[in-house]
Formats: structure tokens, C-alpha cells, sequence
């Protein structure tokens, strides 16, 4: 059972033995007060019913009342069943506390109030070989995301050694999604070990975020076209990936091993991206013209147009337009400077 869950089950138990408590205080009282409204000693008022009942459901036993037979016959099926709401209660307290189960539901409800707070996020679904990659990069970056996992023990053993956001469930089930924010999202991964399901999720997630871009993880061959017709925007071959890079590192290795120190730098200098928007100074400015690496220290490596075409090193006569992606090598400082140039509101 996921967690969340299990905790929500402990809430719902609380406010069972809770609502069972005062459904016998007002069974009680009510009781009393009909089956003792004949009472030869006289009629009891709304106070004498309330404290008879009181008094034996906390089993003091002690009342200076006259009772009828029918009130004493009242009172012991009372005491059974206070008796089982106070096992019930005890039990169930029991089981949160030397569980362990108040902090992590404490931190588990303040975890749900973050994710319900998150905005312009990414969410990653699947915390497998390929998606724990997935988030040492989000962590690298510094974005705001949340995960989704099904294996508690694996969610688990990475929330002990990574901290980060994670929602303990199916990903393929519309609820985690919205769950965890995706009518606000940005964008979302999927990494999950089956093509089906991550067909599953793409399609649900362009359903209910038509804008997000997603990101899909691919095992077979003739998965990526159907991924792409549903809706992802990247599809990525784990496999074929690792047998370019092992090619490459034969073929190129002084290249393979400068893109490697790039991608896994630890001072923040990385591949990165900023894209042109409208309302940028750069639109209609050609390269020359728009100063850029005067102004960030940058060079433009490539530019992606909005149709998709690349631009390797770009010619300085070659106009900058509205979606164009500049593809630089920069660290935080340089690229918060270019998303100054371009208008690009992602976090850097």
C-alpha cells in the first residue's frame, strides 16, 4: 500500500474511533434520558443523562441516581460498547505512535502541501536505473520537481540519500498525475521499464496538460514513433544511447570524455539553453549586432529553430527569431545573463 496512503488510513481511523466516541455520548444520553423520563424517583433532566453517560463510559462508576431496570439493562450494553471504542482507540494510537507513523505523517502532509504549491515544475515518474539518473540531473539543476515511484522500498532507500519530493504510487494512474501537480507542470519524464506504460502516461499527460513537453523513455525499437505520435516531444533508447557512447568512446575519446566533464561538472558549468521569446530585444538583431557575448561572456555553439532545424556555429548575419533556442556553454551567472537577453523566464 503506498504510503500516503497508509497514513491517510490512519487519519480515517482517527476519525472513526473519534465519531464512534461521540456517537455513543449522544446514544447515551439520549437513552438515558427517554427510558428514565418515567423514573418513579423523578424524570431526569438533559444534565442527568449527560453525566450518567459519562461516567460509565470512563468507568468511574459512581452515581447518586435511581435507575429503572431498563436504564441498567441500557447501561451495560453502553459499557460493552464503550469498551470496544476505547480497544478500538488505544489500539489505533498505539499503532501511530510506536510505528512511527505521527513524524512521517507530519512530514509526509507537509511534503503534500509543498507538491500542492509547486508551479512551472517538472514531474519524473519512475525512479529506475534510467530514472534515478533522471534526478541526480534535476537535483544538478536545481528544478523544482516532484517524483513518482511505485517501489516503496527503492523510493525509500533514494529519499535517504537524495532529498527531493516524491509521491509514492502508480504513475500510470491519472490521480498520481494530478497529484502531483501536472495542470501546472512544465514538463514531464517518463522512465518506466515498460513501453506501455509510459505510452500510458504520455497520453494521459497531454491530456490533461495539452502544453506540457514530455520526455519518454523507449525500450523497443519501433516504440519512439508511436511515443512521439501520442504526444512526447523526446523519446530516448537507453540502450542505443549507451552503444553510441561506448562507440564513440573508442572512435572519439577525447571527445566523449569532454562531453562527459561537461554533462557531469560540478561547478555548474553545463550544456544549457535559452530561448528567444517575443517580447525579447534580440528579435530581428542578427548575431552581430545583438552583442551577446559582450554582454553574458557566451558563445552561440548552435541554434535550434522553432521548426527544429540546427544551426551549427551560427554565422553573425544570421537573425535571431521568436522561439529560437540559443545553445550555449555556460554556468548560472552567464546563463541568468542570457535569459536577461532573451526574455526566458526558466529557472537557472
Amino acid at each position: 500500500m503506498p504510503r500516503l496512503f497508509q497514513q491517510m488510513n490512519y487519519q480515517r481511523n482517527i476519525i472513526i474511533a473519534f465519531t464512534l466516541l461521540v456517537g455513543l455520548l449522544l446514544a447515551g444520553t439520549i437513552g438515558y434520558a427517554v427510558l428514565e423520563r418515567d423514573n418513579p424517583a423523578g424524570s431526569w433532566t438533559l444534565l442527568d443523562a449527560v453525566w450518567m453517560t459519562v461516567i460509565t463510559l470512563t468507568t468511574v462508576g459512581y452515581s447518586q441516581l435511581d435507575m429503572s431496570d431498563e436504564g441498567r439493562i441500557f447501561t451495560l450494553f453502553l459499557l460493552i460498547g464503550g469498551f470496544g471504542v476505547f480497544t478500538y482507540s488505544v489500539s489505533i494510537a498505539t499503532a501511530f505512535f510506536i510505528e512511527g507513523q505521527l513524524q512521517n505523517f507530519f512530514r509526509l502532509r507537509k511534503m503534500v502541501r509543498t507538491v500542492d504549491k509547486l508551479s512551472n515544475h517538472y514531474i519524473l515518474c519512475g525512479l529506475g536505473d534510467t530514472g534515478v539518473h533522471v534526478l541526480d540531473e534535476m537535483l544538478k539543476a536545481d528544478e523544482p520537481f516532484v517524483s513518482i515511484e511505485r517501489d516503496e522500498e527503492r523510493l525509500l532507500q533514494l529519499a535517504d540519500t537524495h532529498d527531493f519530493l516524491y509521491i509514492h504510487g502508480d504513475a500510470t494512474d491519472d490521480t498520481m498525475l494530478i497529484r502531483a501537480g501536472i495542470e501546472r507542470a512544465r514538463g514531464l519524464v517518463t522512465c518506466l521499464s515498460r513501453d506501455q506504460d509510459n505510452l500510458f502516461v504520455v497520453i494521459s499527460a497531454k491530456k490533461l496538460n495539452p502544453q506540457l513537453r514530455i520526455a519518454s523513455k523507449a525500450v523497443e525499437n519501433n516504440s519512439p514513433a508511436k511515443l512521439i505520435t501520442a504526444g512526447a516531444d523526446e523519446v530516448v533508447l537507453p540502450d542505443q544511447i549507451g552503444g553510441m557512447r561506448l562507440a564513440s568512446g573508442i572512435l572519439h575519446p577525447q571527445l566523449v570524455d569532454f562531453l562527459a566533464n561537461i554533462m557531469q561538472s560540478q561547478h555548474e558549468t553545463r550544456f544549457t539553453e535559452s530561448i528567444v521569446q517575443e517580447h525579447s530585444a534580440l528579435v530581428g538583431l542578427s548575431l552581430a549586432d545583438a552583442r551577446i557575448r559582450q554582454q553574458s561572456g557566451l558563445v552561440i555553439i548552435a541554434i535550434r529553430s522553432r521548426e527544429g532545424t540546427f544551426i551549427y556555429n551560427p554565422p553573425y548575419n544570421r537573425k535571431l527569431e521568436v522561439g529560437d533556442a540559443l545553445l550555449v556553454i555556460a554556468d548560472r551567472e552567464q546563463l541568468q545573463a542570457l535569459h536577461k537577453l532573451t526574455g526566458d523566464t526558466s529557472l537557472s
